[in-house]
């Protein structure tokens, strides 16, 4: 969904992803977070499928693997791989070309996956040996187990971090149940979420009178300079969603 206000908040429910954008064999792609300068939305690999060879353009792509198994191949003539599963992070530079493979013959891999520049999607004819004539970033990919605690925190708010590059910051929070994150906001980055699990409510506004309803699925986008507090809406169980920020993690706390 297109995020056409600066001011506020936006909520896009599961039921409400679009398909509209780019696309490539295979790998259907939808989209909850489409603002000019930032994308963020779930891609399916299709079961025992392998995608057709693409890239991203200019955009720096970081990808969280909700659920299935992955290889993505890539370097000169796609003979380099990586395998990932369900908690893995992954960091794909601007223009690399690669392959997605699912492993699986049944079950599909699911990413929730962020680019910078929006979602440039570049489809190769897989023979076309012109596109390794030039030296590319390195792939990154970071395990479920070696998430690092990030260096800016809220009160409230554990922010674990996987991928931390020049322009895209991409972790997991975590809300304690019943507790609130207090009144901050983000500087320039532009936020996106993905609810892996439970109820968030976020509050906006002059006096956080706005809100959205958050919950498994769901996605979010908070503009740049927004000022929110983020509030687990159960007594007993925690909020944990999937995050990234463009340009970086930036978090402003404020007084409440």
């Amino acid at each position: 969904m297109k995020s056409t206000s600066n001011d506020k908040v936006l909520a896009v429910k599961a039921a409400d992803l679009s398909k509209q954008t780019a696309q490539s064999d295979n790998l259907p792609r939808v989209t909850g977070v489409d603002s000019p300068n930032y994308w963020m939305g779930r891609v399916m690999g299709e079961a025992g499928k392998v995608s057709g060879a693409h890239h991203h353009g200019e955009a720096e792509t970081a990808g969280y693997i909700l659920s299935g198994t992955t290889r993505i191949y890539y370097g000169e003539g796609y003979k380099e791989y990586v395998d990932l599963e369900k908690g893995d992070f992954l960091y794909v530079p601007p223009f690399i070309p690669h392959i997605e493979e699912t492993l699986s013959e049944t079950e599909p891999v699911v990413f929730i996956t962020s680019r910078t520049k929006g979602n440039i999607v570049v489809n190769l004819d897989v023979k076309d040996t012109s596109v390794f004539s030039k030296k590319y970033d390195d792939l990154i990919v970071v395990r479920a187990n070696e998430l690092n605690v990030a260096k800016d925190q809220t009160e409230n708010v554990a922010r674990l971090t996987a991928l931390d590059t020049p322009n895209l910051w991409k972790g997991q929070v975590v809300i304690a149940p019943g507790k609130d994150s207090g009144a901050h906001h983000h500087g320039e980055a532009q936020s996106g979420g993905y609810i892996l699990s439970g109820q968030l409510r976020i509050y906006y506004g002059e006096n956080y009178e706005e809100f959205v309803d958050l919950e498994s699925g769901d996605f979010f986008n908070v503009p740049p300079n927004v000022q929110h507090i983020e509030k687990n809406m159960s007594d007993t169980e925690p909020v944990v969603f999937v995050t990234s920020r463009h340009p970086g993690n930036v978090v402003i706390n404020l007084n409440n």
